[in-house]
């Protein structure tokens, strides 16, 4: 009986001893990885730096959550980050281990990309310079087998001129799933993405995926569509970049993109529908605007349809990744057919998949 009594209390002291382990661990170990990725990310980075506001365990389902992350160009300013992240939160992903395989499942809500053009070196923030492959490396040490991104958003800024041009992406939601197959999948394309948002607080952009990430080149059917964004709603970035601005109108866009063995097919179709380019009250400042302004107006008052009033056509392309061939004289004809033959159809032609993209040489 004292043997028995002797085991049972060793064994109390060492339950009491790991728990006390696992106490310690819990307090002070996110403090001391908050550290060390604020010390990696002030000084083993390229061109930028980067600090996280906090570092949390969740050690019941295994995961953690970075709150407060800040990307910014060593030369400028915290208060300029290129990218800002609210929440990101990484657990395992049960369903892979059970499988054998360690993977994990990235939530991302909040997350701001700022993408700063400029003619000036010192004021351009592009992303350049930077090993970002390391970087998510340090911050997500494990590789995923889901993605889900919300509430986030993308910007592109110049400040050169008197109106600053903001291009904006926001409401973005991303989901990927099944990126490692975990499913045991037999299909071509196992993984699923889905990508909703919208353009210049204005127009809604939805985008469909079925990928084989694991591939060796980008493999993946994908469709994409972009509906009535008010055309005045970029005229800062057209007059800053082409010149030209527009009165009114309204711009869609539908297109089918699949790529395998570094090969690429698809379509582009744009939609521009009661274009209106110069005004009576319109002054203008520089002769090329001019002469831009009076050529699309040209073309608009040839090429739009008179029963809707809808520019169109569709651009087809395939070939290689890197540079695709475009069926330039076949998106004319297309044009032309929409406005003196037939209105062209605002919608998917569901007739490009994996099986329409050439055979690699």
């Amino acid at each position: 009986m004292k043997k028995i009594a002797k085991t049972l209390g060793r064994v109390h002291k060492a339950v009491w001893v790991i728990l006390i382990l696992l106490i310690v661990v819990r307090v002070f170990m996110p403090a001391g990885i908050k550290y060390g990725i604020n010390w990696y990310m002030d000084n083993k980075m390229d061109s930028y730096k980067g600090k996280i506001e906090d570092f949390d365990l969740a050690l019941y389902r295994g995961a953690y959550q970075i709150e407060g992350l800040k990307i910014w160009e060593k030369v400028k300013s915290e208060k300029m980050p290129l990218i800002a992240v609210k929440q990101m939160d990484i657990s395992l992903a049960w369903r892979g281990i059970f499988k054998g395989k360690l993977l994990g499942d990235l939530k991302v809500d909040g997350m701001k990309l700022d993408l700063v053009d400029s003619k000036d070196s010192k004021q351009k923030q592009m992303g350049a310079g930077q090993d970002w492959k390391t970087v998510i490396g340090k911050l997500i040490p494990i590789e995923l087998e889901s993605f889900r991104m919300a509430n986030s958003e993308i910007h592109w800024l110049n400040n050169d001129f008197k109106v600053p041009v903001d291009v904006v992406v926001d409401r973005i939601m991303v989901s990927a799933t099944n990126i490692k197959n975990t499913n045991n999948s037999k299909e071509l394309l196992p993984s699923k993405v889905e990508i909703t948002a919208r353009v210049q607080k204005d127009a809604n952009l939805t985008a469909g995926a079925k990928m084989n990430i694991l591939a060796k080149n980008p493999t993946f059917e994908s469709k994409i569509t972009m509906n009535r964004l008010n055309v005045t709603k970029l005229n800062d970035f057209f007059l800053a970049y082409v010149p030209i601005s527009f009165s009114s109108g309204h711009v869609s866009l539908l297109a089918e993109i699949s790529a395998k063995d570094d090969k690429i097919a698809g379509y582009v179709k744009p939609f521009i529908e009661n274009l209106d380019v110069m005004s009576s009250e319109e002054k203008f400042d520089s002769p090329k605007r001019f002469f831009n302004e009076m050529s699309l107006a040209t073309v608009n008052l040839i090429l739009r349809n008179p029963n809707n009033k809808t520019m169109a056509a569709k651009l087809e392309f395939e070939g290689a990744m890197k540079g695709p061939d475009f069926d330039t004289w076949g998106a004319v004809w297309s044009s032309l057919r929409n406005g003196f033959v037939e209105a062209m159809k605002k919608k998917l032609d569901n007739d490009v998949s994996i099986k329409d993209v050439p055979k690699k040489n």
